[in-house]
């Protein structure tokens, strides 16, 4: 299909993406794969996907990074006489986390779900060979469209990362990714009753709660059996994930037998209230 037949489908295509092409032989281009442009001897998606690729992935993780990320100094609790200007994740994830969230972003099959949502492989220019094998369906065709298209708004719009992040968060719907992020909490991989005040103390130190305060009793009860138990009061103030400026307060008991032990007892009852699990201790 020639530019001429094809100029038919460029305002639609430029309705449904938002953006308006300055220079349309980059739209059509963009849907041009290299079986037509071997035929007929023009341009074909294939360098405006390698631009793409790379400008899709920086826009994302962008987009990710002013979701979830902050400075410590953003931060309810940071303390300039004691903590260092870094930089943190707002959910309870880690790196690996994020590097999952923005692999499935990027991948084939969500790209070709956003290509079919689109409604744009209908618009593909091909040469007989894929006509024959039938490629608009692939998965990978239709993820490599999309990245093109990302290419040719980048070539055309003079690198406007702000209109591009605008752009791919319309296609994309990417916020559909966040709010996954958004409400879900992940649970430490692994905490104990031993280590539990240190697994508090490190959700503190990466800026997604306030420092436990411990409270504990002066004096220890007694009870019937005329055995004594100390009482331990943690008090923390935990991060919201959506509004990093509202903050809730959560309190937890701990009893031990020593005062250490209902320290442990009430910092592991409140990772345990905190990511909704349950309490492996009788207390």
């Amino acid at each position: 299909m020639g530019i001429e037949e094809w100029q038919e489908y460029i305002y639609q295509i430029e309705y449904t993406i938002g953006y308006s092409f300055k220079n349309k032989f980059l739209l059509y281009q963009a849907f041009t794969r290299s079986s037509y442009s071997n035929q007929y001897g023009v341009e074909n998606n294939e360098v405006l996907e390698f631009i793409g690729d790379s400008v899709w992935s920086f826009c994302v993780v962008q987009l990710m990074a002013e979701k979830f990320g902050f400075l410590k100094s953003a931060s309810q609790y940071y303390n300039k006489y004691e903590d260092l200007e870094e930089y943190c994740l707002i959910a309870n994830e880690n790196e690996s986390d994020f590097t999952d969230l923005k692999n499935q972003i990027v991948s084939n099959k969500t790209l070709a779900k956003k290509i079919n949502k689109l409604g744009f492989a209908k618009y593909l220019v091909l040469g007989d060979n894929d006509k024959r094998n039938n490629v608009a369906n692939q998965d990978s065709v239709k993820a490599d469209l999309f990245e093109a298209i990302i290419g040719a708004i980048a070539i055309d719009s003079g690198w406007d990362i702000k209109r591009l992040k605008n752009i791919i968060i319309k296609m994309l719907d990417i916020e559909h990714f966040f709010r996954d992020v958004d409400c879900r909490e992940k649970r430490p991989n692994k905490f104990k009753l031993e280590n539990a005040i240190n697994t508090l103390k490190e959700l503190a130190e990466r800026g997604e709660c306030s420092m436990p305060i411990y409270q504990i009793s002066e004096k220890p009860i007694i009870d019937n059996n005329g055995k004594q138990w100390w009482h331990c009061r943690c008090n923390v103030n935990f991060r919201n994930l959506q509004w990093m400026g509202c903050l809730w307060t959560k309190y937890t008991e701990g009893y031990g037998t020593s005062k250490k032990l209902a320290k442990k007892m009430a910092a592991y009852n409140m990772l345990c209230d905190h990511y909704g699990l349950p309490n492996e201790y009788k207390n």
